[in-house]
């Protein structure tokens, strides 16, 4: 029986035994779970807190220097509590705010477009292929149309993730229109007066809406340190040499536009000590085309076309990326076959000239006033190398290498 007791009791501690280990599996796992649980909440912490703190620097260098108040062109101010992220540009081809985007930061200044409209692929079209052999995803950035098209349509901005708008100041009236649809705020640039201190001015402004800034020092010293020599010198009537430029726009088949005193190639010739015969005749701000009468009859000193790739004008003067020299020579030559222009001084003096288009309202048009100072008065700007600045001004500014003609004189 004393047998039977020992037998029966360990029995029971062996069934005792099993049950307990077969209990311990399930509170282990449990316990690795839990084990494994409270790792991924410290290691989620741990990266959650990283990430914050990722953030607050970047907050912290995104605000630097802000919240500043900027004033555009139009005398708006806005006060901005750091850059903004997106930007819709306008006037991308003729004296907007995307070239100039660019010069202050090549490497990231298509991460700030949320749209743009199609100018600098329409009427810069050999610059543009060029961006888009070494930024190809300059297809992907949104486009929207010009605000200047009839068919314009304001629910483009609101269908984007633009904060605000830059666009040149002669925008105004049709953003006017849709404004108070909106509800971002615009920025106006003035580069087509061509004043020195707006285009610094100008600059600036995009600099701080954009937080593009890399460059902005250094660009601005660069143009200001080629182009107020110039317009500060100054020279009597008597001294001024009589100049008509005419945009190339429609080739030797049409005269082109010509300029008031107070915009674009018109105030450039006017800086360089020349006399524009179209301020004579159109306001000052004011782009039209002459009679042929009224040009034979002023009989200019020196004769310059403005040209440039324009896609859909395929007689216009080309200049530019694409244009060898002979081409130029060959064009202008249709052009002295115009009725008149045999007889004219500055066709006879071999004083007929091409300067490109491209280089006007915009930071690079530092080239056409040292080209135009230069053969307005060579004597006084004999030192003075156009082309070996626009050299150093690709070298610093632009992402893509400087080819092609720019400027050309008549032989």
């Amino acid at each position: 029986m004393k047998y039977f007791k020992t037998l029966l009791l360990s029995l029971v501690l062996i069934l005792s035994g099993c049950t307990n280990n077969q209990q311990a599996k399930p509170e282990d796992k449990a316990a690795t779970e839990s084990n494994k649980e409270v790792q991924t909440t410290k290691e989620d912490t741990d990266n959650k807190d990283t990430k914050e703190s990722a953030n607050s620097e970047n907050d912290n260098f995104d605000k630097e220097g802000y919240p500043k108040v900027v004033t555009d062109l139009d005398g708006n101010e806005v006060t901005l509590d750091k850059p903004l992220d997106k930007v819709i540009i306008q006037g991308s081809g003729s004296g907007g705010p995307f070239n100039i985007m660019m010069y202050l930061d090549k490497d990231n200044f298509l991460s700030k477009i949320a749209a743009m409209d199609d100018g600098v692929k329409i009427n810069r079209n050999d610059f543009y292929k060029r961006l888009e052999e070494v930024m190809p995803e300059i297809e992907d950035v949104p486009r929207i149309s010009d605000f200047m098209d009839n068919d314009f349509s304001y629910e483009a901005i609101l269908n984007s993730d633009a904060d605000g708008i830059i666009a040149p100041i002669s925008y105004k009236t049709q953003i006017d229109s849709i404004k108070d649809k909106i509800d971002i705020p615009v920025f106006y640039i003035d580069y087509h007066s061509q004043d020195l201190d707006k285009h610094l001015q100008s600059t600036k402004l995009i600099a701080d809406v954009t937080g593009l800034d890399k460059n902005l020092d250094e660009l601005t010293d660069f143009y200001e340190s080629r182009v107020r020599p110039i317009v500060e010198k100054e020279y009597a009537e008597e001294e001024r040499p009589v100049v008509y430029l005419e945009h190339g726009y429609d080739g030797e088949e049409q005269y082109g536009n010509t300029y008031g005193s107070n915009i674009m190639w018109g105030k450039i010739i006017g800086d360089c000590g020349g006399h524009n015969i179209g301020t004579d005749i159109l306001k000052s701000d004011e782009a039209a085309p002459i009679s042929s009468e009224y040009l034979l009859s002023r009989d200019p000193e020196k004769i310059l076309i403005a040209g440039s790739i324009w896609k859909e004008k395929p007689h216009c003067m080309k200049m530019g990326y694409n244009v060898k020299p002979e081409e130029v020579k060959e064009k202008l030559d249709k052009y002295n076959t115009r009725a008149g222009w045999s007889d004219l001084s500055a066709v006879k003096d071999h004083e007929l000239y091409v300067i490109s288009h491209q280089l006007v309202r915009d930071m690079s048009d530092f080239y056409a006033y040292e080209f135009l100072a230069k053969t307005f008065h060579p004597d006084d700007y004999k030192d003075l190398d156009p082309d070996e600045d626009l050299k150093e001004f690709y070298d610093k500014f632009m992402p893509i290498d400087l080819e092609g003609t720019w400027s050309y004189k008549y032989e």
